[in-house]
């Protein structure tokens, strides 16, 4: 098979990996708007998404299974991401808690982060990831404890991007749900 047809190949498969994401998407919504019935927004359960790649990763192969692993878990980040906006969209004063006490300059560039996470593989690149997936950039990333008998390290973020704007707001609820810790410290 020449590099083209292999090409063509791809082209005529990925429509069917759209339509069964927007499938997907579509079932993520009912499981928010349960959460929402429920009250219950916690959305990251990392258990169960561990349990999951763990039956999912069966019967791939060693070659295969890291990189088809990474897609499984790209689709369950986008899939809180999805379900965390739409939370955050129907409920009212999720946001206000993470910003009590902050002073916020007219035109904030930048946001100060601090957040305590489970110390395990990829915890952290899924943060990094996220504030990428919100279209934001890091300034700064600095480790301020690693704490190994709890199993837990600690970071301070600076991320670009203004806090008064609604999708920066969305990412800071979602990092709030997903930390053991979160505390803006700073707009500036």
């Amino acid at each position: 098979m020449t590099l083209e047809e292999v090409r063509e190949q791809i082209d005529a498969l990925d429509p069917e990996i759209r339509d069964l994401l927007m499938e997907r998407m579509d079932l993520s919504r009912r499981v928010a708007e349960a959460k929402k019935v429920s009250g219950d927004f916690r959305v990251y359960r990392p258990d169960r998404e561990k349990e999951i790649l763990e039956r999912l990763g069966q019967g791939v192969t060693k070659e295969r299974k890291a990189p088809y692993l990474a897609v499984v878990r790209k689709i369950m980040e986008t899939s809180r991401m999805y379900q965390y906006g739409l939370l955050f969209d129907w409920a009212e004063g999720l946001f206000e808690p993470l910003a009590e006490g902050l002073s916020f300059p007219e035109k904030p560039e930048y946001v100060r982060v601090r957040l305590t996470r489970p110390d395990r593989p990829g915890s952290m690149s899924s943060i990094l990831g996220m504030v990428g997936d919100y279209g934001f950039n890091m300034k700064s990333m600095t480790l301020l404890e690693e704490d190994p008998e709890e199993g837990k390290v600690s970071f301070e973020l600076v991320i670009r991007g203004d806090l008064n704007k609604k999708h920066m707001q969305k990412l800071m609820f979602q990092l709030s749900m997903e930390c053991e810790k979160l505390k803006i410290t700073e707009v500036f």
